[in-house]
């Protein structure tokens, strides 16, 4: 059975940053942290990144940075903490080809745009691509781990979960490296985002509202057996949730979407929001 996670602390965006309105839009679709103070939150509906105070309280320093690139709004972001550099991931959009692709727009430590490059994985629609992004340097090489939405990359059905890994080519871009495909236990029905740190590799699906927690074998670039565990949010009012950051090896800065048409009202009281999870012990 899945265990629940703890709440630290968590609220709801527009408070957080100057001049926002309850009634404005902030779709969180992405977090990372710039240190353990600091949060980015990307959003499906804005090209801009909001820099946030894990305080959760309102800071000076809480503001809304311009992200200009090909598409409008992001799924989620990565940081290069060797360069300063941050990620931000397009999900699918028609490439020169003709097929559809997820994009990687980059930018430097003072926010400036420097390319946006391709990841090589097709898709077969616009809404079923990548979903989540992390960023690891290993062995003088800088990887990126980008989460398939669903069903092999397809997201047609329940499972079928999958991490596409890329490496830095030396044109600049990113090419295939391996995959790692997700076990049983997380076989959910679909997949929102992804956090890696310290060999540890996090997952979280929005609509069966679960977290799941593993270690990585990098040398083997699969899974270490027997390391996976699932957990469950604390209420079901956490129906939303898209972004998700290690902030240490037992805590999550999570982020959540808005509430969409459908759902259950209780939905609303978590939507648009930042949270703070603790894993629990044992």
């Amino acid at each position: 059975m899945s265990r629940k996670l703890e709440l630290v602390r968590e609220e709801k965006l527009f408070r957080l940053l100057p001049g926002r309105r309850e009634s404005g839009r902030l779709e969180a679709s992405g977090v990372a942290l710039v240190d353990d103070k600091t949060a980015l939150v990307v959003f499906d509906n804005l090209n801009q990144v909001a820099r946030i105070d894990l305080s959760l309280k309102r800071r000076a320093s809480n503001r809304l940075l311009p992200a200009p690139s090909l598409g409008s709004g992001f799924e989620d972001i990565a940081i290069d903490h060797r360069y300063g550099r941050a990620f931000c991931l397009i999900e699918a959009m028609e490439d020169f080809d003709g097929f559809l692709r997820g994009f990687v727009a980059e930018y430097d430590r003072a926010a400036r745009f420097l390319r946006c490059t391709r990841l090589h994985t097709r898709f077969e629609e616009t809404n079923k691509g990548f979903e989540g992004l992390a960023h690891v340097w290993r062995g003088g090489r800088e990887y990126l781990y980008a989460l398939c939405e669903g069903n092999l990359g397809t997201g047609r059905h329940a499972g079928g979960g999958r991490v596409d890994v890329f490496i830095r080519a030396r044109d600049g871009g990113w090419k295939a490296s391996h995959r790692i495909r997700l076990p049983k236990q997380a076989e959910f029905k679909d997949y929102a985002a992804l956090a890696y740190r310290d060999q540890q590799l996090a997952i979280v699906s929005q609509a069966s509202a679960r977290l799941w927690v593993a270690r990585v074998d990098e040398e083997a670039h699969a899974l270490v057996p027997g390391s996976d565990a699932v957990y469950r949010f604390p209420s079901k009012s956490y129906g939303n949730v898209e972004g998700i950051a290690w902030l240490s090896r037992d805590t999550l800065v999570a982020v959540s979407d808005r509430k969409k048409r459908g759902q259950p009202a209780r939905c609303a009281e978590k939507d648009q929001s930042i949270h703070l999870f603790r894993i629990p012990a044992g």
